[in-house]
């Protein structure tokens, strides 16, 4: 058991380690080069772009039965952002709506 908890700590921190190396490098360099600001100001959209296209790939290609969930789900999300521009909320939303609508069919 204490294995365990050690295994979870260490992988914990190298995780912590791993994902705020960035932050401390980039926040020593004094001008970032013209190419890594515009990826900076284009990643959350890739990402997000990324993510969408993931969860309609088999949307699509099944029965409506199936896709219904997920397309009504993103619909419901995508007006969410439209009228409160809280991507939290909308997301949030969106997932229990999807849960939802799987738990009932």
């Amino acid at each position: 058991m204490n294995k365990i908890i050690v295994i979870i700590i260490l992988c914990a921190l190298l995780t912590f380690i791993l994902r705020a190396t960035p932050y401390f490098l980039v926040n020593k360099i004094e001008h970032m080069p013209d190419y890594l600001e515009k990826l900076i100001a284009d990643l959350p959209l890739v990402v997000m772009s990324v993510l969408v296209v993931y969860c309609f790939k088999d949307a699509f290609f099944t029965t409506p039965v199936k896709s219904l969930p997920a397309l009504i789900a993103g619909l419901v999300t995508a007006i969410s952002y439209k009228l409160h521009h809280n991507t939290t909320l909308s997301i949030i939303l969106g997932t229990i709506l999807y849960m939802g609508i799987l738990h009932i069919l």
